[in-house]
């Protein structure tokens, strides 16, 4: 019925509109109205699709059940993992309100751990306060423990060198952040 009505009525606008002759041709449209003209087609394209995918999809879960697309949205939306999401991010917004987006990003940097300090302190099992003693005594303990030579069963020597390296970089990380901001220090003293 839809298809027949709508043949019928692009039938009518083809013969209405297409016996006029033109003779000059039409000017061209400036730019900004053919974006504007595009970007709106494609819109509305993409959303019937969406609509179609929301609707009709199905998306197979890990037991191999099959879950329609609104409701595994819909319980995305409902998930402890969002409702945390959201929360942070209206933090996050709160605490830029009262001490403004530059703080916002420094916190940002120093979680991301660009020199891996947070991660070196995890792998050694150490808090952020060890001196550099605490640090070469578990780095020692934990070499001696890991290290690959000790191991003689051929299946766990690879996962004891794996261990082992991450031990040895995260010691050589925690060393030079140690020793670069206690030359800092100093330089700022005298």
């Amino acid at each position: 019925m839809w298809f027949s009505i709508m043949v019928f009525t692009s039938a009518l606008a083809f013969d209405t509109f297409s016996k006029q002759w033109r003779r000059k041709p039409r000017e061209k449209k400036s730019l900004l109205k053919r974006i504007l003209i595009l970007s709106l087609c494609g819109t509305l394209y993409i959303s019937i699709w969406s609509a179609y995918l929301y609707f009709n999809g199905k998306i197979t879960d890990s037991n191999g059940d099959e879950v329609p697309v609104h409701e595994a949205l819909h319980h995305f939306f409902t998930s402890p993992w969002w409702i945390d999401l959201k929360q942070s991010l209206y933090d996050t917004y709160q605490f830029a309100q009262h001490h403004g987006w530059y703080e916002v990003w420094k916190q940002i940097i120093d979680l991301t751990d660009p020199h891996g300090e947070q991660n070196a302190y995890r792998v050694l099992d150490l808090s952020p306060t060890a001196s550099q003693s605490e640090i070469t005594a578990k780095w020692r303990h934990l070499s001696r423990e890991w290290h690959p030579d000790k191991v003689k069963d051929p299946a766990f020597q690879r996962a004891a060198q794996e261990r082992f390296m991450e031990i040895q970089q995260a010691y050589e990380i925690l060393s030079n952040i140690k020793t670069k901001r206690k030359r800092r220090n100093k330089k700022s003293v005298d």
